[in-house]
This record gives structure tokens, C-alpha cells and sequence, in this order.
């Protein structure tokens, strides 16, 4: 079923793998100069390997481009698509224990974002049948994913050594400005809160159209 929605958009589909092999490559390009650095100054230069793809994803999820999207995806494949979040989670946890990156950026200290990953799959199970009480909850799940993704992004840059480094354990969060560490701002991060986003925008239109029919 999403097959057949997605086929429709073979073209659009064609230029968003383009554009994120781009991006991709040019994130490794950065990482591997040595680029990405430099944390002596604030925001350091990592913050633009955020900023850049989530100041897209805001333009496009608020476009007409991103409504013929949401209009052929179901809304339970948006929300499912979360659950990739664990594997996520799991491998930072996996990484903490090498000593690669601080506690506080896992589940063992201030990361939550695994519950949002573990938590996709039943709320999309439990969207299947759908009814305006329960949009407004999917609703707020997703606010509240947000919420968590917005906390271990801060305390991920406030464990950088920048002048405004909070958390001083070692080690201090600089493994990010590396290959292929830098995909996890750079793309994963930021898939979630792109999903997060459109599944929002469906939500809202959704409960309208109920609404309205009502």
C-alpha cells in the first residue's frame, strides 16, 4: 500500500535521494577535513549540520509539496517509521559503553528518546482504527516526541567543549564531528523530527476533515 502510494512519486522520489546523497556526501567531506572541529566558539560548526536540513524540513513540511505526500501515506506508516529510533538508542548505549560518547546522551542518563521509538509500533497498531479522540492523541504523542528529541539534542550540544559546555564527564560529546558519527545529526536526528512533523500536519488535517464531516 505505501508502495503504490510512494510509485506515484517516482520523480520527487528520484530528486529526495539525490539531494540526501548529497548531503550525505557532503557531511562526510566536512567530518573527515576536520571541519567540524573546531568547538572553541558558540553555536561550534556541528550546530550548521543541524541547521540547515531541519530550516528544510520546516519549509517543506509547510509547503503544498509536503500535502500531496501525506495525502497518499498512510498515517500508521509515518508513526511506524519512528520505531527506528531504538535501534538508535541502542547503538549510542553500545557506544557509551566503549567510552565513545557521554551517559547523559543515553538511557542510562537524561536520553528518553528510546520510549518514543519503542512506542511507534503501538500507537500505530493502535491507530488502525481511528477515531477523533484517538488523532488527538496521536497528536499529542507526537508533541511529546518532539519534546524528547528537542532534550538529548540539547543536552548533546551542552556536552560539547564549548564555552557553554554543561556537562563536563568525560567523554565530551566531539565524536559527532566525525565520520560516520555526523549521519546521526545530520540525518537521523533530523528524520525524526521531519516524521514527527509531517505526521502532525496529517493529524491536524485529519481531525479537520473529521470535524467537518461530523
Amino acid at each position: 500500500m505505501v508502495l503504490k502510494g510512494l510509485s506515484k512519486y517516482q520523480v520527487p522520489s528520484r530528486k529526495f535521494l539525490i539531494i540526501v546523497s548529497l548531503w550525505i556526501l557532503l557531511l562526510a567531506l566536512l567530518s573527515l577535513s576536520g571541519l567540524l572541529n573546531d568547538f572553541s566558539n558558540f553555536p561550534p560548526r556541528m550546530m550548521l549540520v543541524m541547521l540547515v536540513p531541519f530550516t528544510l524540513i520546516v519549509w517543506f513540511v509547510v509547503s503544498s509539496h509536503s500535502n500531496n505526500l501525506l495525502s497518499r501515506v498512510p498515517a500508521s506508516w509515518i508513526i511506524k517509521m519512528q520505531g527506528f529510533r531504538v535501534i538508535v538508542e541502542l547503538f549510542l548505549w553500545w557506544a557509551y559503553l566503549d567510552q565513545v560518547v557521554p551517559v547523559q546522551m543515553t538511557f542510562e542518563g537524561r536520553n528518553f528518546d528510546i520510549l518514543v521509538g519503542l512506542s511507534a509500533p503501538l500507537v500505530s497498531l493502535w491507530w488502525l482504527k481511528p477515531s477523533n479522540q484517538r488523532l488527538q492523541w496521536v497528536l499529542i504523542w507526537n508533541v511529546v516526541g518532539l519534546i524528547l528529541l528537542f532534550n538529548i539534542v540539547v543536552v548533546a550540544v551542552l556536552s560539547m567543549p564549548t564555552p557553554m559546555q554543561y556537562f563536563f564527564n568525560e567523554p565530551a560529546n566531539t565524536v559527532v564531528a566525525s565520520f560516520p558519527w555526523v549521519l546521526l545529526p545530520g540525518i537521523l536526528v533530523t528524520l525524526a523530527f521531519a516524521l514527527h512533523l509531517l505526521s502532525i500536519k496529517q493529524m491536524i488535517k485529519m481531525m479537520k476533515t473529521a470535524s467537518t464531516s461530523a
